[in-house]
């Protein structure tokens, strides 16, 4: 099989934060969580203590016992308590301790958006966005983000209004780009990625090729993989700068070893051409097998065109490096769950 390499940006990326239909662990109720009492915190949960019941959640799913942070969530979610609703629908969108259901997340975060909970009233407004456990509504996730940065939510907020004009039967990329820009000036490093990838493809008017160099370039020197992995692309293609294959073989690189999988995919695509670094099928295999791992969607075809040029020792020794370096790198399980909501395209 030929490999082909699509030009400019083969992922397309709606990415983590503003991707998952949910928001991080809510601080709204943790200090009346915190309360002080005589009882136990054990005890006052058992009595029926919202307050206690979260922060036996909240511990739970510290310690990544889902089941029993499910448990206590339900309690406290029960009766009111918006954090618990928050991170009770998180545990929905994930699965975690108990049956995926969207809808059910959808729910949860409705309960705590009414309460004026930013968390989710972002959650919500995202849930809207995406078409996740309710029906698709640009309008009603443009309405509920906005009252989360009304309500205190900051620059992700800003960024997913972003989002709000780029997702959905009607794109506005100039508009979407404002706010990226608004967030990106605020320090969200996905908003800057945002810059970088609309500007880079030349999505918006007028292209501003040295803007989108600036923002890959600030975020990539941060150590983000979306930044390495974004001005890796660039000097790959030569995008407002000559092309550096050396130079974008090294940032592919760095990105992948930090479990980037659009980086893993590009970085086994050069070492399969030896564009920038030496021709090495076993690294191309070894790369491709990790990225498919991460539900590269194209890692598959591209492993079986590799094995035709390979001997089977070497297929073997790919397969041995691909395993080793995937029991060093352990995927955290909350992190694992923003592999399902990266948008790869093709342009």
């Amino acid at each position: 099989m030929r490999l082909r390499i699509e030009p400019f940006w083969t992922v397309a990326i709606l990415i983590v934060a503003a991707s998952l239909c949910h928001a991080q662990v809510v601080e709204t109720d943790q200090g009346e969580a915190r309360a002080g009492s005589a009882l136990s915190v054990r005890q006052k949960a058992d009595a029926g203590d919202s307050g206690a019941q979260y922060e036996l959640g909240l511990e739970a799913e510290q310690r990544q016992d889902y089941r029993d942070a499910f448990k206590w969530f339900q309690l406290a979610a029960k009766q009111g308590l918006n954090g618990a609703q928050v991170d009770l629908a998180y545990l929905y969108v994930t699965g975690f301790g108990t049956v995926k259901d969207l809808e059910q997340a959808v729910h949860w975060y409705s309960l705590a958006a009414a309460q004026g909970n930013p968390n989710g009233e972002y959650s919500l407004g995202i849930c809207y966005l995406h078409g996740e456990g309710i029906e698709q509504n640009s309008a009603l996730a443009r309405k509920w983000i906005s009252l989360a940065l009304s309500h205190g939510d900051g620059s992700r907020s800003v960024n997913a209004m972003g989002l709000t004009y780029e997702t959905g039967p009607e794109t506005d990329l100039n508009e979407a780009l404002k706010w990226y820009q608004k967030a990106a000036e605020m320090g969200y490093r996905e908003a800057q990625y945002n810059v970088c990838r609309l500007t880079a493809q030349g999505l918006v008017s007028p292209a501003d090729y040295k803007r989108a160099t600036d923002w890959c370039s600030t975020l990539a020197e941060s150590g983000d993989p979306w930044g390495e992995y974004g001005l890796a692309r660039m000097l790959e293609e030569g995008v407002g700068t000559q092309p550096d294959l050396k130079k974008a073989a090294e940032w592919y690189t760095k990105s992948a070893e930090q479990g980037n999988p659009a980086a893993q995919f590009s970085l086994a695509a050069v070492y399969s051409q030896g564009k920038g670094v030496p021709k090495d099928l076993v690294e191309a295999y070894k790369w491709a097998m990790i990225a498919g791992a991460k539900k590269h969607p194209e890692a598959r075809d591209f492993m079986e065109g590799l094995t035709v040029r390979m001997t089977s020792r070497q297929i073997s020794s790919a397969q041995s490096l691909a395993l080793k370096w995937t029991q060093e790198h352990p995927l955290d399980p909350e992190s694992s769950q923003t592999l399902d909501h990266i948008v790869y395209n093709t342009p």
